[in-house]
């Protein structure tokens, strides 16, 4: 695009709070821009990270005389140093780059030749949504790329900025605001408020009558989503003030109100509730998060008691277990044990019939030596019998020897006598005849 109105002053407007990360490539994208800047006006509001540093860093290095450089000793907000830089700017028109986000570089090129070739006051554009590392965001964020389509799409439809911007702030952010100095001296400075001071100060200007154009389709902004934009630090009180706002601004948009827009401000309010139990399901969550954070230390020290507890009841199992096979070794015991038992019983009852046997055989026995003493007794007096039978008969015997002795004495005598040997000489001879005739008769036989 070939520059044109270069006589037309823009003074820039760059607050910083604590965007150190990326507020020299915000710096970079306005002094790079193919329109130049009459003056850049940076305010860090008292930021706590080294984005000062940054700031004076780049100044030192380009010794640019259009860059002016304020530094806040307290924070005073967004608005309040927005207004500072309003008061302080010289331009014709005006532009607001927050410290995180970036320009295209033919951005106010376009929008300058776009305002004096249609006599517009306020123009915003489409934006490029971008994450923390400068990579194109829209698929890591579908809901708020389908909020912002939405947007898009009923302004294309109707070409009715009220009714667009009564649906949703459909210009986003005070880093889409380029306007010409006689809205500021009009519509006065940013309101006080924390989160929906642009939004305000759009349907400030828009009620006043200005000229006001979104270009749908030119995404000459690059706005950055990432943790700590300051609508999503606290998303409740951001939806909070934003109903407040549509609420008080109700008495002055009666005279705009038709259909269309009242559609489209029902359309707002209903999100804005829905958005409202999204948020606070969220909230809940993180405080949830945040007690779970708390008590963090109570689970280590949980972890830690459960793993000593783990460590003992181990310990235990082992005692257990250990006790287990002690007790498995004593049931073998006792089992063994009572099977001995069973046999020394199997015995006992054995040996007590046993010992009935005995006393039965001893019974037995007792009475056979009953009958036998008897019997020995018998014997005894058999034998004192036989033994006085014994001695008659040896008296008899004795008595018996003795005539024996007597006779064979007197045998003796007798055979010795002479009339035995006498009487002996005169009977051999009838012996020998008689031997001889018993002895032919028996010759005779043969």
């Amino acid at each position: 695009m070939k520059r044109q109105h270069a006589n037309k002053k823009v003074s820039v407007i760059l607050p910083v709070y604590n965007h150190e990360r990326w507020v020299k490539q915000a710096i970079d994208s306005v002094l790079a821009q193919s329109f130049p800047v009459h003056e850049l006006i940076i305010i860090d509001d008292a930021s706590q990270d080294a984005s000062w540093e940054v700031i004076q860093s780049a100044c030192q290095s380009t010794q640019d005389i259009r860059i002016h450089c304020l530094r806040h000793a307290s924070n005073q907000g967004a608005p309040a140093t927005l207004n500072q830089g309003l008061q302080l700017a010289q331009g014709d028109y005006l532009a607001i780059l927050n410290s995180d986000d970036v320009w295209d570089k033919d951005r106010l090129q376009w929008l300058v030749t776009l305002a004096e070739a249609q006599a517009l006051d306020f123009i915003s554009t489409d934006v490029a949504l971008l994450d923390a590392d400068s990579s194109p965001a829209e698929q890591q964020e579908p809901h708020w790329v389908g909020w912002f389509e939405g947007l898009k799409q009923d302004y294309a439809v109707h070409s009715d900025l009220w009714a667009t911007l009564l649906r949703g702030n459909c210009l986003i952010t005070t880093s889409n605001f380029f306007f010409h100095r006689r809205v500021y001296e009009c519509v006065g400075e940013f309101a006080d408020l924390r989160y929906v001071h642009d939004y305000d100060y759009a349907l400030r200007v828009l009620l006043a009558g200005f000229q006001m154009r979104l270009l749908v389709g030119e995404k000459l902004l690059g706005y950055r989503l990432h943790g700590a934009n300051t609508i999503r630090e606290r998303p409740l009180a951001a939806i909070e003030e934003n109903m407040r706002l549509l609420l008080s601004w109700l008495p002055a948009l009666h005279e705009v109100l038709d259909e269309q827009r009242l559609q489209g401000l029902e359309i707002q309010l209903k999100d804005l509730y829905r958005y409202t139990g999204e948020e606070w399901l969220t909230v809940v969550h993180q405080r949830l998060l945040a007690r779970e954070q708390e008590l963090f230390p109570l689970i280590s020290d949980r972890d830690g008691w459960i793993a000593e507890r783990d460590a003992w009841v181990a310990e235990r199992d082992a005692i257990i277990q250990q006790q287990a096979e002690h007790l498995a070794e004593r049931d073998a015991w006792i089992a063994e044990r009572d099977g001995m038992i069973a046999d020394m019983q199997q015995h006992l009852i054995e040996q007590q019939q046993w010992v009935c046997e005995r006393d039965d055989w001893i019974a037995e026995r007792d009475e056979m030596i009953r009958q036998q003493a008897e019997h020995l007794a018998e014997r005894d007096r058999w034998v004192r019998d036989r033994d006085g039978w014994i001695a008659e008969r040896d008296a008899w015997v004795a008595e018996r020897d003795t005539i024996i002795r007597q006779l064979r004495g007197q045998q003796q005598a007798l055979l010795d006598s002479r009339a035995f040997r006498l009487g002996q000489a005169l009977l051999n001879p009838l012996r020998r005849c008689r031997q001889v005739v018993v002895g032919g008769g028996s010759c005779l036989k043969n």
